[in-house]
């Protein structure tokens, strides 16, 4: 029996127009009448989803920043957080030194280091070749391809979507059987190897294909809303 559904945001549930469809929300609605929590997971920061949330509620937990920040949101407190190192933080300043760097705190982004409780870290890269640089840090990574650039997203080696799922799961007894999840990006890879019952959306990337059980329709041909329909 499931107990929670989890999805990944952007890419995901959102449609092209940045957007969660009426009748999509509407499923979600309709699944958590029966008693089963519904959790989105998203690169961004918690505040940015809870502002999709603000007139038609519909979330119960958010993983933001990768699995650095978990919120419940009918609490609406943090479940669990982990930072980046200071020292992690300046071997990164150092090897991409000149590169374009964003900082994410629990709830902010800067394009300067201005604050030392850094939850995640983005780096825009021209290649994968890049990556290299990384075999000297200790950090878990992945990458995120959006308008034809690509970005270096990094966060604490001890967290991740998945492990932020496992957050969740662990404080209310749900096991990995009792969930289901809809993924689309490079950082829902060890969430779609660790749970067995996993869909991705068309238009995910290759390397979570490679690896999903079921897949779905496209984010702009509703592909939550469809495997949620089964449920």
């Amino acid at each position: 029996m499931l107990k929670m559904i989890v999805s990944s945001f952007y890419n995901t549930i959102i449609d092209y127009e940045e957007a969660i469809p009426t009748s999509t929300v509407l499923e979600i609605d309709r699944i958590r009448n029966k008693g089963i929590s519904f959790s989105v997971c998203t690169n961004r920061t918690y505040q940015e989803i809870l502002d999709y949330n603000h007139d038609f509620p519909f979330i119960d937990y958010i993983v933001s920043l990768n699995g650095s920040y978990v919120y419940d949101v009918n609490k609406e407190k943090c479940l669990f957080k982990k930072k980046i190192s200071l020292t992690n933080i300046n071997k990164i300043n150092k090897l991409f030194e000149g590169y374009s760097i964003n900082y994410y705190t629990e709830n902010a982004i800067y394009q300067e280091l201005v604050d030392e409780d850094i939850y995640k870290i983005e780096i825009e890269i021209t290649s994968r070749e890049e990556l290299t640089k990384l075999t000297k840090i200790n950090l878990n990574y992945s990458v995120l391809e959006l308008n034809n650039k690509m970005y270096l997203e990094l966060v604490n080696n001890h967290v991740s979507m998945f492990s932020g799922i496992d957050q969740i799961s662990l404080r209310n007894n749900i096991s990995l059987n009792e969930i289901l999840v809809i993924g689309g990006n490079e950082s829902d890879i060890e969430l779609i190897s660790n749970i067995p019952n996993n869909y991705v959306v068309d238009n995910a990337s290759k390397d979570l294909k490679k690896i999903a059980r079921k897949k779905t329709t496209s984010n702009n041909n509703h592909g939550v809303e469809k495997v949620l329909k089964q449920v």
